[in-house]
C-alpha cells in the first residue's frame, strides 16, 4: 500500500515538472475553467505546429487529477490537489528567492517576478506624471529601503503604498494623490455587508456602496481642485452624489410626448393606454441607470390624456393599479435607485390649450385643450389604483404630485378630485400639493426640486428634456462661527464660498457634456442628431444646511422668534441669490437657489463643527453626542410653534429659493378628516406655501402585509413583531433604520400637529 501512494507522489510530482504544466496549472487557477482553444492560445502555442505536444501536457496533468475535464461544458478545470501543487511551487520560489537575498513580487498571475527597480520609475512616469529624473531617484530610494527589510516577497499594492509614503515624506502630495490605490478596507467591506443584510437591503445596495466609495475617492483625489475637496473633507461644503458626480445628472424631467411620438430605440410609437404606460415604465426603467436621483413624468394625466377616450374607468383603474405596482418593486426588501414623481393637473393649463397632441402611433389628434374630461378621468382613475396599492404596502414610489391652479370651487369636477386626493392623504399621508399661479410654468419632483422657465422664457426647453445636474450644500453654521459676528466678514466668508461652489459645478458641467457624448447614459445621450437630455439648461443648486443655527449663532436669537433674526436669514438669502444670478450671466451655466434635503450633509457638517469648535461654541440640533443642522426645514422640528405661524414662516423662505424647496407638515399619527385636511390646504395656498405635503409616522408588517400609523413595536392586525417603520426623515419616506443616526434619536422631540 505504501508504495502505491509513494508511486501516486512520484506521478504528481513528475506531471509538475513541466513549465508548461505549471503554465496550465497556474492559468487555470487563476482564469477558471476555460475550454480547450482558449488554454492553447493562452499558453502562446500553435494549434497546428504544437497540438501533439499540448495533448501530451495536457494528458499529463488529466492523468493524475490536477485537472479535470467537465464534460457538459467542454471546459477544463483545476482541482484541489491541484491547487495544491501550484501553492507548493510557489512556496518552493519564495523560498529559493529569500536565500539568495533577492526581492521578488507575486504577481495578480499566480507568480514571482524579480524586482525590477525601472518599473517603479515608469509607474511614477506613467501614472503620476512624475518628471525622470525625480522618478529615477524615488525608484532608487524606494529599493533601497526595501531591501533593508529583509522582506521574503512583496506584493504591487504593497509597494504602491511604500511608494506613497515615501511622496508623502517628500510632500509630493500632488503625485501622491495620482498614484494611490482606491479602494475599501476590507473590514468596511465586512461592516457593509453587515450593515446592507441588518437593514434589509439588496445585494445591488452593496455593490452600488462599494462602487460609490471608489469613485468618491478618485473625485476627491484626483477630479476636482485641491481647494474644492479641502472644502468639502474639512467641512467647508458638501457636495452632494459624489459616488456619481462625474457620471450622471442628480435629477431628470422626462418629457413623456418624446417617447409617446419617437417611441423607444427598436419599438414603435405606442397604440393603446396600456402600451403608452408600459413605454413610460420602460423609459424610468432604462434612465435608472442614468439618473442619480428622481425622475419625473410631468403632466402625466394629461400627455396621456388622448390615449384613454375608449378605455372604461375599470380598465383606466386597473392599468394604472399594474403600472404603480410594477415601479414599486419594492416587495422583499429595500430598493435602491432613482425614484419616480407623476405630476398630476387638475384642469389644462391656459398655455397647453393650444399645444399639438402626440397621440396613438405618434398621429397628431387635436390639441390639449380638447381633453379636459380624459384628463380628468385619468387623474380620478390613478387616485383610486393608489389607494387600492397602498392597501397592501404604502406606495411609496411612483410619488403622485397634484398641482393646484388658483381658486377651484367654483368648478365642482376639480373639487371633487381635491376631495378625492385628500381622502387618499388622510389616510396615507402620501400625495404632494404644488401651488402654482394659473398659468406658471413650473415643474416638481417629490424631493422638492423646482424648474420653471426663467432660463430661456419656453417653458418646454427650460422644464422637459433637462433637470437638475447637482447640488453643493454651504455649511452657513461654519461661516457664522469664522465671522465672529462681523457683518463684512461673513459676506466675505460667504463669497469666497460661494466661487468655490461655482467652480466645482464649472467641472460638473465639463464632464456631463462628456459623458453625453460618450455611451455611458444611452439614453439620456439620445441620437446622433442632438442629446436628449438637455445640459445647458439644467439646473446647479446652490443648496445650504443650518440656516436656522447660522441665524442663531451670528445673532443670538431664533429666527422665528426675532425680527432681526428674520431679516439676517432673508440677508443670507438675497446675497445666494444674487451671486446665483450674476454668476449664471458670467459662466452661462444655471445656478439656482434650493432648499434641499440632504441627510448626510446635515450630520456631517454638524459632527465637524462639533469637533472642531467644540459643544459650548455650535447651534445644532439633535442630542450632544448626535448633532444635526435643519436642512428641508427653516424652523427646527422641534420648535413648538403654532402651525400656521410655521406655513407663513417656510412660506417666506420657499419665495427665496426657488430652485427647490419643500415643506412636510406633520400631523399626528391617525386617519385625518377630509375636509379639515383640504380646508388645510386651501390655508397653505392662500399663505403661498408653493410645495408642501402631509406626513406622519407608520409601521408596515413584512407577515400580514398590513399598515398602522404611528411608530408600533408589534403589527395590531397579527402580533408580528417584524415590522419596518416609515417615516420622512426629510422629503421622503424612509425606514427609520436607514435615517441618519442623528435625525433618529431625536424622532421623539418633533412637533406633530393635530386638526381637531
Amino acid at each position: 500500500m505504501s508504495m502505491s501512494f509513494e508511486k501516486s507522489g512520484v506521478d504528481i510530482l513528475n506531471a509538475a515538472s513541466s513549465p508548461v504544466r505549471l503554465r496550465i496549472l497556474k492559468l487555470l487557477k487563476s482564469k477558471g475553467p476555460l475550454p480547450y482553444t482558449e488554454v492553447m492560445s493562452a499558453l502562446g502555442l500553435d494549434p497546428i505546429r504544437d497540438a501533439g505536444k499540448f495533448v501530451y501536457h495536457l494528458k499529463s496533468v488529466t492523468g493524475t487529477r490536477l485537472v479535470t475535464l467537465d464534460k457538459n461544458t467542454k471546459k477544463y478545470g483545476i482541482t484541489e490537489l491541484g491547487e495544491i501543487v501550484v501553492t507548493f511551487e510557489r512556496d518552493l520560489e519564495e523560498y529559493v528567492a529569500a536565500k539568495k537575498g533577492k526581492l521578488y513580487v507575486r504577481t495578480s498571475k499566480l507568480s514571482l517576478e524579480e524586482f525590477e527597480r525601472e518599473k517603479i520609475a515608469n509607474s511614477l512616469i506613467n501614472e503620476a506624471g512624475v518628471p525622470y529624473e525625480l522618478a529615477q531617484e524615488i525608484a532608487a530610494e524606494a529599493e533601497e529601503r526595501l531591501l533593508r527589510l529583509r522582506t521574503s516577497y512583496l506584493t504591487a499594492p504593497l509597494i504602491r503604498e511604500f511608494i506613497n509614503a515615501i511622496l508623502i515624506e517628500k510632500r509630493l502630495e500632488d503625485y501622491r494623490h495620482k498614484l494611490t490605490r482606491l479602494g475599501m478596507p476590507v473590514h468596511d467591506v465586512s461592516e457593509l455587508l453587515k450593515y446592507s443584510s441588518e437593514r434589509m437591503l439588496n445585494a445591488q445596495a452593496v455593490t452600488y456602496a462599494a462602487g460609490n466609495a471608489v469613485i468618491e475617492e478618485y473625485v476627491l483625489l484626483n477630479f476636482l481642485p485641491r481647494s474644492i475637496a479641502d472644502a468639502h473633507l474639512s467641512g467647508v461644503l458638501h457636495i452632494d452624489n459624489l459616488g456619481e458626480w462625474i457620471l450622471k445628472p442628480s435629477e431628470v424631467m422626462q418629457d413623456l410626448r418624446f417617447f409617446l411620438k419617437n417611441g423607444l430605440p427598436t419599438k414603435k410609437p405606442p397604440k393603446t393606454f396600456q402600451t403608452a404606460l408600459l413605454a413610460a415604465q420602460q423609459v424610468y426603467e432604462l434612465a435608472r441607470n442614468e439618473v442619480s436621483g428622481e425622475q419625473c413624468f410631468d403632466m402625466f394625466n394629461i400627455f396621456l390624456a388622448p390615449y384613454v377616450s375608449k378605455v372604461s374607468k375599470d380598465q383606466l383603474r386597473d392599468s394604472l393599479y399594474q403600472f404603480f405596482t410594477n415601479i414599486r418593486h419594492d416587495v422583499y426588501s429595500q430598493d435602491i435607485g432613482s425614484s419616480l414623481s407623476l405630476g398630476f393637473e387638475l384642469s389644462i393649463p391656459q398655455f397647453l390649450n393650444s399645444i399639438k397632441v402626440n397621440g396613438p402611433e405618434g398621429n397628431n389628434l387635436g390639441k390639449y385643450g380638447d381633453y379636459t374630461e380624459s384628463a380628468n378621468d385619468l387623474l380620478e382613475a390613478a387616485v383610486d389604483a393608489a389607494i387600492e396599492a397602498s392597501k397592501e404596502k404604502p406606495l411609496l414610489n411612483p410619488r403622485l404630485i397634484f398641482k393646484i391652479r388658483g381658486p377651484n370651487e367654483s368648478n365642482k369636477r376639480v373639487h371633487d378630485l381635491l376631495m378625492k386626493i385628500h381622502q387618499f392623504a388622510a389616510t396615507s399621508f402620501l400625495p404632494y400639493f404644488a401651488n402654482l399661479g394659473s398659468e406658471e410654468k413650473a415643474v416638481y419632483t417629490a424631493t422638492g426640486l423646482r424648474i420653471d422657465n426663467s432660463w430661456t422664457g419656453n417653458w418646454e426647453d427650460d422644464c422637459m428634456r433637462t433637470g437638475n445636474a447637482d447640488t453643493i450644500f454651504l455649511n452657513l453654521p461654519r461661516i457664522a462661527y469664522e465671522s465672529h459676528r462681523k457683518i463684512d466678514r461673513f459676506q466675505n466668508i460667504l463669497e469666497t464660498n460661494l466661487n468655490l461652489v461655482a467652480a466645482a459645478f464649472q467641472r460638473k458641467s465639463e464632464v456631463l457634456k462628456e459623458r453625453l457624448q460618450q455611451s455611458l447614459l444611452p439614453l439620456l445621450s439620445g441620437g446622433a442628431e442632438s442629446a436628449y437630455f438637455i445640459e445647458k439648461n439644467a439646473t446647479y443648486a446652490i443648496s445650504f444646511v443650518g440656516l436656522y443655527e447660522a441665524v442663531k449663532a451670528f445673532i443670538g436669537a431664533s429666527l422665528n422668534e426675532n425680527e432681526r433674526a428674520m431679516e439676517f436669514a432673508l440677508k443670507i438669502l438675497k446675497e445666494i441669490n444674487d451671486f446665483a444670478e450674476s454668476a449664471s450671466k458670467k459662466l452661462g451655466m444655471r445656478l439656482v437657489v434650493a432648499q434641499r434635503p440632504q441627510d448626510e450633509a446635515s450630520s456631517r457638517l454638524a459632527k465637524l463643527d462639533m469637533a472642531r469648535y467644540g459643544p459650548g461654541q455650535v447651534a445644532t440640533e439633535g442630542i450632544r453626542d448626535y448633532p444635526y443642522y435643519t436642512d428641508l426645514f427653516v424652523v427646527p422640528l422641534a420648535a413648538k410653534i403654532d402651525l400656521h405661524q410655521r406655513i407663513a414662516l417656510e412660506s417666506k423662505f420657499q419665495e427665496q429659493s426657488l430652485g427647490g424647496h419643500l415643506t412636510p407638515i406633520y400631523l399626528a399619527p391617525k386617519e385625518q378628516d377630509p375636509k379639515e385636511l383640504l380646508h388645510l390646504t386651501e390655508q397653505a395656498c392662500q399663505n403661498h406655501l408653493r410645495f408642501f405635503t402631509y406626513t406622519t409616522n407608520f409601521s408596515y408588517c413584512r407577515r400580514c402585509n398590513k399598515t398602522s400609523l404611528g411608530i408600533a413595536s408589534k403589527c395590531p392586525s397579527c402580533g408580528a413583531t417584524n415590522l419596518i417603520t416609515f417615516g420622512r426623515s426629510s422629503a421622503t419616506y424612509t425606514p427609520l433604520t436607514l435615517w441618519a443616526e442623528s435625525k433618529r434619536r431625536d424622532i421623539e422631540s418633533r412637533t406633530m400637529y393635530s386638526l381637531s
